[in-house]
């Protein structure tokens, strides 16, 4: 034994030293923890896009199949466009809130806006829950007349 002298560490040594390592612990896990959640949401909003513009797609073939009955509508309608509608469907029912009709995990909605003779407005809203969190996507384009 010394006298004068320290021949190891003191309690209050090991005690520091164990809290800075489980701080940094923790602030590791929180890291991993956000990006395995940004990743996700970033996937989905993927998806979702695609989703989007496969709804735009899809509403241009009606307009193609079935121009007089397209643009025989009212002014502003909203249809679900369910993951498995074909065009043959032709565009039924309205947007609910609550249906959650894609995969079981996103809606899709068009809202269809007659803006003159010759054209419409589509706007496909691609939703989906994340926790209590509704997350959005939108894709908006102008059809027209095209073949006339």
């Amino acid at each position: 034994m010394k006298v004068g002298g320290s021949s190891g560490q003191s309690l209050i040594e090991v005690v520091v030293a164990i809290g800075v390592m489980s701080l940094l612990l923790v602030a590791l896990l929180v890291t991993v923890s956000l990006s395995i959640k940004n990743s996700r949401l970033a996937k989905d909003r993927n998806q979702a896009v695609a989703l989007a513009q496969e709804g735009v797609e899809l509403i241009r073939a009606y307009r193609d199949y079935d121009y007089a009955e397209f643009y025989s509508k009212d002014s502003l309608v909203a249809y679900d466009l369910p993951y498995n509608w074909v065009v043959e469907d032709g565009l039924g029912d309205s947007c609910s809130a609550t249906d959650f009709a894609i995969r079981d995990f996103f809606r899709r909605c068009v809202l269809v806006t007659r803006v003159d003779a010759t054209s419409t407005d589509v706007q496909v809203t691609v939703e989906w829950q994340e926790g209590s969190r509704t997350h959005e996507v939108f894709q908006i384009t102008r059809l027209s007349q095209w073949e006339r």
